[in-house]
C-alpha cells in the first residue's frame, strides 16, 4: 500500500506479464502429445524469473526505504545491487544475498532486510528460500499488500504453480483490498484450468482481461481465454461480439459489452476490456452472468450495447460511442449467436 499509482501499475504489468504462458504450453488431453515446451526443463521458472527481474528491482527499493534504516552500512547500495542481471552479475547478486542473509542472522528483527533478502532468493531462483525470507517480512512489517505479492510469487513457484491452503489465503488476502487484482485472477485461473474446470477459468480471465494491461500479459490472457473457451462445454445462450470503432478509440476508455433486458435495466452480462484492445471479440454466456442468481440463461429477451466509456463506468455518459443489437430472444437463437458490432463517434452535441 506504499506505491504510487505508476509505480504500482508498472510493477503489476511485469509481475504478471509471462505468468499465463503455461496456457499456451498446457499438458495436452490424454491420447495426445505434450507440446515440446511445456517439457522443457525450468522453463515456469526461467519466465517467472525474467518478469521479477523487471519489477523487483524498483518495488523492493520504494518498500526498503519506506520501512526499514536505509542508513545501515550493510545494505548500501541496495538499489544498484538489485538492478543487477541474475545471469550476467549473477556473482555479485549471490555476494549480496549473502550480505542480507548475514543481517538477518544478527538482526532477526529487521523486516526490511528479510523482504530484501526474499528478493534476492527470488532473483537467483530460489523460490523455496524466497517464500521462507517474505513470511519473515510479513510477521515483522504487518500485512503489506506488497510483500504479500511477492511473498504469493515465491510459493507458488516454490510449489510448482499450484494453490496451496497457505498459498490461496495470501491471495484472497491480495484480493480483499484488489477484488480484480490480474496476477491473482491469473494464478486462480491457471489452477482451474489444471483441475478441468474451464468454465471458471474462463470467469476468472474475463476479469483479469478488465485491468487495463500490458500488451504482453493481455496477449497471454487472451491466448488463455481462447484454450479454456475451446476446452469447455459450450452453453446456451452464447453471443459472440465482433467489435470495431470508425476511427481511432480515445486512450484511456473502456469498452463494455452488456446483455440487458430490452429497453435497459439490471444487466445479465457484462465484459469489460480496455479500449486499446480494439477491435477485439466478446462471447457473452452463463460465465460472464453479473450474478449466478440471475444468468443469461434465464433471460426470456435480451439485447447487447456495446460502450466505449471515456469515464471508464458501464452507465451512459455523454461523449460514450455506442451500438445497440436488436431484441434477441433466447428461445430463437441456434447454437451460438454472432453480431459485428461498430462503435462511431457520437455526433456534435450528443
Amino acid at each position: 500500500g506504499q506505491l504510487d499509482p505508476a509505480i504500482r501499475r508498472e510493477v503489476e504489468e511485469e509481475l504478471g506479464a509471462n505468468l499465463l504462458d503455461e496456457f499456451r504450453h498446457a499438458e495436452a488431453p490424454a491420447g495426445e502429445p505434450a507440446p515440446p515446451a511445456e517439457s522443457a526443463p525450468g522453463r515456469a521458472p526461467r519466465s517467472a524469473l525474467w518478469v521479477t527481474l523487471a519489477a523487483l528491482p524498483l518495488l523492493a527499493v520504494v518498500v526498503y526505504l519506506s520501512v526499514g534504516e536505509p542508513d545501515a552500512a550493510e545494505l548500501a547500495g541496495a538499489s544498484e545491487v538489485l538492478r543487477l542481471d541474475p545471469e550476467q552479475d549473477r556473482v555479485a547478486l549471490e555476494r549480496w544475498r549473502d550480505r542480507l542473509a548475514d543481517r538477518v542472522a544478527r538482526n532477526p528483527e529487521d523486516g526490511q532486510s528479510w523482504y530484501l533478502l526474499g528478493v534476492a532468493r527470488l532473483q537467483l531462483g530460489r523460490f523455496a528460500p524466497a517464500a521462507e525470507a517474505f513470511a519473515s517480512a510479513s510477521a515483522r512489517v504487518g500485512n503489506d499488500p506488497s510483500i504479500d505479492i511477492y511473498w504469493l510469487q515465491a510459493r507458488y513457484l516454490a510449489d510448482g504453480g499450484t494453490l496451496d491452503p497457505e498459498t490461496g489465503a495470501i491471495a484472497a488476502r491480495v484480493l480483499e483490498s484488489r477484488p480484480n487484482h490480474p496476477l491473482v485472477l491469473e494464478m486462480y485461473a491457471i489452477d482451474a484450468f489444471r483441475a478441468g474446470d474451464y468454465r471458471q477459468a474462463v470467469g476468472f480471465l474475463n476479469r483479469a482481461l478488465g485491468n487495463d494491461l500490458s500488451p504482453a500479459q493481455a496477449e497471454a490472457l487472451l491466448a488463455g481465454l481462447a484454450q479454456a473457451r475451446s476446452r469447455m462445454t459450450p452453453l446456451s445462450p452464447t453471443v459472440k461480439v465482433a467489435v470495431q470503432a470508425e476511427g481511432p478509440a480515445p486512450a484511456e476508455a473502456t469498452v463494455f459489452v452488456i446483455a440487458r433486458p430490452p429497453g435497459g435495466g439490471m444487466p445479465y452480462a457484462v465484459v469489460r476490456r480496455p479500449a486499446r484492445l480494439l477491435p477485439l471479440d466478446v462471447t457473452l454466456d452463463d460465465t460472464v452472468s453479473m450474478s449466478p442468481a440471475r444468468p443469461l440463461s434465464g433471460a426470456e429477451a435480451f439485447e447487447v450495447v456495446v460502450r466505449l466509456s471515456r469515464s471508464g463506468t458501464a452507465a451512459p455518459a455523454p461523449g460514450d460511442w455506442e451500438w445497440r443489437s436488436d431484441v434477441l430472444r433466447t428461445g430463437e437463437l441456434g447454437s451460438a449467436a454472432q453480431l459485428d458490432a461498430e462503435l462511431r463517434p457520437p455526433a456534435a452535441g450528443s
